[in-house]
């Protein structure tokens, strides 16, 4: 059976979202700190709000319609990002290529 274009985007944003948390799971605290310090944004991290900010990068690369619920959270979470979030790589950001974003 053939998935409609808004059931692909919006499963290609879970196994991002998946595919990043688990990418994050297995770092160390050190290893998302010199995540940080190569994006020159150390004065930045803060683990308190990181599963925030990775959940909005990954919404930032896999936009589609979310429920109102969960569109909710996103624009919350959107908060956590800096105004030049898209200068620097961080999470499944730095894992693609420029020509991908844009």
């Amino acid at each position: 059976m053939a998935i409609s274009k808004i059931e692909a985007q919006r499963l290609a944003f879970g196994k991002a979202a998946h595919a990043d948390a688990k990418r994050y799971i297995d770092m160390e605290k050190e290893d998302v700190v010199e995540e940080y310090r190569r994006a020159g944004k150390l004065h930045s991290y803060d683990p308190d709000n990181e599963w925030k900010r990775r959940f909005a990068r990954v919404a930032k690369l896999y936009p589609c319609p979310w429920g109102k619920k969960l569109a909710a959270k996103i624009e919350e979470f959107m908060y956590y990002l800096e105004e030049d979030e898209d200068d620097f790589r961080i999470g499944l950001y730095s894992l693609i290529g420029d020509e991908i974003v844009g």
